[in-house]
């Protein structure tokens, strides 16, 4: 029965699998072994006894093998579905982030990949600028440019499928807007950004629009007079065909071989403001000259004529000559002369006015920026969206030691990262740069960011997109503030140990001086009592003194215990219910003697309707108390000082004033702060405490202090205290001795 129980115990200990072999071994059905050790083996063992045994085990082994193998898989399947889900969390949140970058700036986003087609991302644009939002008529260029800017997209589009070369264009719509357009390749990939043209971009895309318009007028022009000359036919045929041409707001003027006026349009009389009678009668080439220098309409020449001469020896030369004559009245035109072999001269008048105003504001503007730049001790160096260095100064040349040669040459981002790197090796923080500058498909956010140098120095850097697409980096060396800075951090740490080490051993210091202390003046109260004897007068006095001293003392260390528990931030206040006239009374009660041995007379004034209110009643009376120890300490004998109590708005004011030597300007701001005592002509010196813990006691309530003192005239003091406050539990009094240091 023992062995039974005792293995029973062994079991319990062990895994179930092992119990099922057991137990599956034990129901197995072996017979009695013969107690006889003389009986063969083979009598008592059968054979298939033993393979049934070994299958059942082999059964066993094997489901528990394949237990522990689901259990294992099961596990694994549910960790990768548990990663599966977050991974799916995180690209449909990264999904719905680049949906919301893509769509914050007004764009049309296309790409295209030999597996999927043309697709379209996003596609916000204005519908007044005509750009499509499907990707085969995005495609279509034709349907939404206008012929020109259809030629050059096509030859842009060409040269980035075939060779990967990036393009950014300014093209105009079939509605007369102008649009930028952005194409790079990236991998297998063809990206098409489309957007809208505004600033400073938008005017010199209208600029060149212009030019197109020139340049084509003219060519108009110089294919009809080459047919002229060409087919011979009539004149009036030729007027025919030149009153087309009286709508284009260039000047023109065709003189014949005999250099007399043949043709001419509104917009070359409305510019000269010649009679049409006179042109009707088809003057010659210089006589119009000479015509137009006398109304002062021509160029100031001091050499008139030469300069006339060298105008008309243009006939029959077969070649072009251009200028731009400065006009008296301000006026500038863009002449040119086109001379046929054997004919005339045809002369085209394009007023360059405003494009030369705008071209020499455009440059004061940059000069002005550049000038700007180079005063700042920032470096600043602006990309334009192609990813190529605009603007830089000198600053940003001092800062990463760059040479003017590479500066000059409108270096890529690329390349500048490339001369930076010797200064800075921090691939992340230069990738970040490059996507600021040239990233199409993330939103153009600014960043700020700080650079740790190996060589010490500190730059504080940052990236802001411009509204013309290109992007503003500043870079600022803020090596000595961060020196500063560190040094500061480090000197308050210093600073706050040390006065966490001060404050730790006052306060020890302090409460292992209050216990002697507080024997002292038991036993000088003792020996001062009837029961122990009788006292000579002499050691009367003495022991009275001792037992001053020590209240005084003992008053001092309650103070500095005060302040390093305010200090620790462990200090609670009890609030409760409290009589103003029962912690006035309490707080005069230590000072009667005080008052009776300096003839000094007190007057208590409380309004009618102030009762109680809710405070730290003990703090309360040690306010009070301090208060008045500082009053009667610096009042001259036979002064009085007054006590008073008042409502003010939503505080209790309790106001002390004497009428002693006052407090000089210069002093009244340190007459709260620790330790500061100075007597001011009067006999009173204490610790510097009292004023100190009055200031702390009443910020605790939530109140203020107000001082006002006039030299000779006294000093008025009030602490406000709260009205409306919660109470917590009764307090426990708190006794103040008649020396209490002030």
């Amino acid at each position: 029965m023992r062995t039974w129980r005792g293995m029973s115990a062994r079991l319990a200990g062990w895994p179930p699998a092992c119990l099922c072999l057991v137990l599956t071994f034990a129901a197995l059905p072996f017979p009695v072994v013969a107690a006889d050790p003389l009986v063969p083996i083979s009598q008592v063992y059968d054979t298939r006894i033993l393979l049934t045994l070994g299958i059942t085990l082999g059964i066993i082994a094997f489901s528990i093998g394949s237990a522990l193998a689901c259990l294992r898989a099961t596990q694994a399947a549910l960790k990768a579905r548990d990663a599966a889900t977050l991974e799916a969390e995180r690209y449909r949140a990264s999904e719905g982030m680049l949906e919301t970058i893509l769509s914050a700036e007004p764009q049309v986003l296309l790409t295209w990949t030999a597996e999927d087609g043309p697709r379209v991302h996003v596609a916000n644009l204005p519908h007044a600028l005509g750009v499509p939002a499907e990707p085969n008529r995005l495609l279509r260029f034709e349907e939404w440019l206008d012929e020109a800017s259809v030629a050059e997209l096509t030859e842009a589009m060409q040269a980035l499928a075939d060779r990967g070369e990036a393009f950014n264009l300014m093209l105009s719509t079939e509605r007369h807007k102008h649009v930028e357009v952005d194409g790079r390749a990236a991998g297998g990939m063809i990206t098409l950004k489309v957007r809208d043209l505004a600033g400073r971009r938008l005017e010199l895309a209208e600029i060149g629009e212009e030019h197109r318009k020139l340049d084509s007028e003219i060519a108009s022009l110089r294919a009809l007079l080459d047919a002229q000359a060409r087919d011979g036919k009539s004149r009036t045929s030729v007027e025919t065909r030149f009153r087309s041409f009286d709508r284009l707001a260039t000047a023109f003027a065709v003189f014949e071989a005999d250099q007399r006026l043949a043709h001419f349009n509104q917009a070359y009389v409305d510019l000269w403001e010649l009679d049409p009678v006179l042109l009707a009668a088809r003057p010659r080439d210089g006589d119009l000259l000479d015509r137009l220098r006398q109304s002062r309409r021509l160029p100031e020449k001091a050499d008139y004529r030469d300069w006339k001469k060298s105008w008309l020896a243009a006939y029959g030369t077969n070649s072009q000559r251009e200028d731009q004559w400065h006009l008296p009245d301000g006026r500038t035109l863009h002449v040119v002369a086109d001379s046929a072999a054997e004919g005339g001269v045809t002369y085209l008048y394009e007023n360059v006015t405003e494009r030369l105003a705008l071209e020499s504001r455009y440059n004061a503007l940059i000069h002005v920026q550049r000038e700007t730049l180079d005063t700042l001790r920032e470096g600043v160096a602006v990309f334009a969206p192609n990813g190529r260095l605009r603007l830089h100064n000198r600053a940003f040349a001092a800062i990463w030691r760059l040479s003017p040669a590479l500066l000059g040459s409108e270096p890529h981002i690329d390349d500048v990262i490339f001369a930076c790197r010797p200064l800075y090796d921090e691939p992340q923080e230069w990738e970040r740069a490059k996507a600021a500058v040239t990233a199409i498909f993330s939103e153009r956010r600014s960043y700020e960011a700080q650079l740790d140098r190996p060589d010490g120095t500190v730059i504080a850097c940052a990236a802001l997109p411009l509204p013309d697409g290109g992007t503003l980096l500043t870079y600022n060396d803020v090596t000595d503030s961060k020196h500063v800075e560190r040094a500061l951090i480090e000197r308050n740490e210093a600073l706050e140990t040390a006065s966490r080490v001060k404050s730790a051993f006052v306060s020890h210091v302090s409460y292992e001086l209050r216990t002697p202390l507080t024997n002292i003046i038991g036993f000088t109260e003792l020996l001062a009592s009837p029961s122990t004897g009788m006292l000579a007068e002499k050691q009367r006095e003495y022991l009275s003194d001792i037992r001053t001293s020590g209240q005084t003392l003992l008053a001092i260390i309650d103070d500095i215990l005060d302040l390093a528990t305010i200090d620790a931030g462990t200090f609670e206040l009890k609030l409760a219910s409290v009589k103003v006239r029962g912690v006035i009374d309490a707080a005069v009660l230590g000072l009667r003697e005080r008052l009776k041995q300096n003839r000094i007379a007190l007057d208590i004034r409380i309004e009618p309707d102030i009762d109680s209110f809710v405070a730290d009643g003990p703090r309360v009376t040690q306010i009070l108390y301090n208060l008045l120890v500082n009053a009667v300490g610096f009042s001259n004998p036979g002064s009085k000082v007054v006590l008073s109590c008042r409502r003010e708005d939503d505080k209790l004011a309790f106001t002390v004033e004497d009428e002693g030597c006052g407090i000089p300007a210069e002093y009244q701001a340190a007459v709260f702060d620790r330790f500061e005592s100075r007597a001011n002509g009067s006999g009173h010196r204490g610790a510097g405490l009292g004023l100190s813990i009055v200031k702390s006691l009443v910020e605790l309530h939530g109140g203020d202090i107000v001082l006002s003192s006039t030299p000779g005239h006294g000093t008025k003091i009030s602490a406000r205290l709260p009205l409306a406050r919660e109470a917590s539990a009764e307090p426990a009094p708190r006794r103040y001795g008649a020396s209490r240091a002030g």
